[in-house]
């Protein structure tokens, strides 16, 4: 029965890991990929040629320096990433130390079945 428990925390400790890589991989993939949506929207709306293109990469270059020298605006973007990714780590820590700690049920010495032995002759029962 023990095994169970240990599957069954193992299981929660995966689908725990499953759903933080899911929410980091969000969080900072939205980040990553703000640039190329302005980059892509801009270009669209300036006509969608190889100089919309270059314009519409050069203004999201220009604002991407300008959001990067604002005091704390990246500190801001990253610090939950950061809080999420240690509340991770310890809820999938605490679950592989609960399943380290389930141990087998332990058994008294005592309900040893010792095994009858049907060859004894009746010179040595007496």
């Amino acid at each position: 029965m023990k095994t169970v428990d240990v599957l069954v925390v193992k299981l929660l400790q995966l689908i725990v890991t499953t759903f933080f890589l899911f929410v980091l991989s969000l969080w900072y993939g939205s980040i990553l990929l703000a640039p190329l949506a302005i980059w892509y929207n801009l270009s669209a709306f300036l006509g969608g040629g190889i100089f919309a293109t270059l314009v519409a990469s050069g203004l999201t270059i220009g604002l991407g320096f300008y959001l990067a020298k604002l005091p704390g605006l990246v500190d801001t973007l990253i610090k939950p990433g950061v809080e999420l990714y240690k509340l991770a780590l310890s809820t999938v820590c605490g679950l592989g130390r609960i399943a380290s700690n389930i141990k087998p049920k332990a058994t008294p010495a005592n309900s040893e079945v010792k095994p009858t032995d049907s060859t004894t002759t009746s010179a040595e029962a007496k």
